[in-house]
């Protein structure tokens, strides 16, 4: 099995995406997007992208002591910060209109979590990002992680 770190947005912030890519060469980790469809009908389709270390899976991103049946991944040490710089730099550039996923292929989240940018830097950083979770990010709001 893999794990895919995935993150969903508008359409429309396809060029956006990319740029952050660009601009966080290597301090943050890889961040490969969806091709565009060459039908100009499935060009309004969320834009799908996913994190990893090399653009493939994002299974090096785990320890040694990662189980899929806790309830938070376990990722190494040290690339809790590159990672939170990733998604950092995705929902300054963004803001709204941005899930995150981190499942193994073929699983389904089982609870969505509506949390703000800053919030879901700190669960990646303090290595509490949860199994099964959908992460909906919005701009700060009271009550929000």
């Amino acid at each position: 099995m893999c794990l895919i770190i995935t993150v969903t947005t508008r359409a429309n912030n396809r060029e956006a995406i990319e740029s952050v890519s660009r601009r966080l060469g290597n301090d943050g980790l890889t961040i490969k997007v969806e091709h565009v469809p060459r039908w100009p009908w499935a060009r309004e389709r969320p834009v799908r992208f996913t994190i990893s270390e090399d653009g493939t899976c994002s299974c090096s991103l785990l320890g040694d002591d990662a189980d899929w049946n806790a309830e938070v991944w376990a990722f190494r040490p040290e690339v809790l910060n590159r990672f939170a710089l990733t998604v950092e730099g995705l929902t300054d550039t963004v803001q709204d209109g941005v899930t995150l996923e981190a499942l193994w292929v073929g699983e389904m989240p089982l609870q969505t979590m509506t949390i703000s940018p800053g919030g879901l830097a700190e669960l990646i950083r303090t290595n509490r990002l949860g199994t099964r979770t959908r992460y909906e990010v919005v701009s700060q709001s009271p009550g929000l992680l």
